[in-house]
């Protein structure tokens, strides 16, 4: 497997998503994983499902049989149901486009769908990229198809931390944090973008 490769899955990122308010401190210390961050109390505001987070707390991966809350989770797709979850504060919401080449990180698991399922398989090397879904992973609906939901948010499960150098882009839904983005990038080659497609638009009545 050849970062070429990644072509043919249609990565261009790896991706997290966040709170605005808690951009500056990744931007500076990097992603760290959720015990790590809690630990040294980085994160200012939770975006994650509490619920979700306690069963994620005792489950391990199957390949080196740590705790997912050991790993900083990546998605292959952002526009899924965790951000659709969270869609009334999207705006406060920004997703960070990562290096794909994390995924020839020592130690990194990828996830045939969330992690938290029990149906969900683990492998612990690029060369399984083939296991996944791609068709639901790239869709941009997922009840369309049978197990959408759990596969839409395959993940890539990072060990401990990935360092701020590793962060490309920062995308968000509108002009409304710009200044705050700027501000956050310290002047690193980070580039901010605004993509309201990588989100969900609200409903329009009439």
């Amino acid at each position: 497997m050849t970062p070429e490769n990644f072509r043919e899955y249609g990565i261009d990122f790896l991706y997290h998503m966040t709170h605005i308010s808690n951009l500056a401190s990744i931007i500076r210390y990097g992603l760290l994983s959720h015990n790590v961050a809690h630990k040294l109390n980085l994160i200012q505001s939770d975006i994650s499902d509490s619920d979700v987070q306690n069963i994620r707390a005792g489950l391990k991966d199957k390949i080196y049989n740590r705790s997912l809350h050991e790993y900083v989770p990546l998605y292959f797709s952002p526009r899924n149901p965790m951000l659709y979850r969270r869609k009334e504060i999207q705006e406060d919401i920004v997703i960070l486009g990562l290096d794909p080449n994390l995924l020839f990180e020592s130690k990194i698991v990828i996830s045939d769908g969330n992690a938290a399922a029990g149906d969900t398989l683990f492998y612990g090397s690029t060369e399984s990229l083939h296991e996944l879904k791609w068709e639901i992973v790239r869709a941009k609906f997922w009840n369309d198809f049978e197990d959408g939901k759990r596969v839409k948010c395959a993940e890539v499960l990072v060990p401990n931390n990935i360092t701020p150098d590793k962060i490309l882009r920062v995308f968000c839904y509108s002009d409304k944090h710009r200044e705050t983005i700027i501000s956050a990038k310290q002047g690193t080659p980070i580039k901010g973008l605004v993509k309201p497609d990588m989100y969900f638009k609200p409903d329009l009545y009439f």
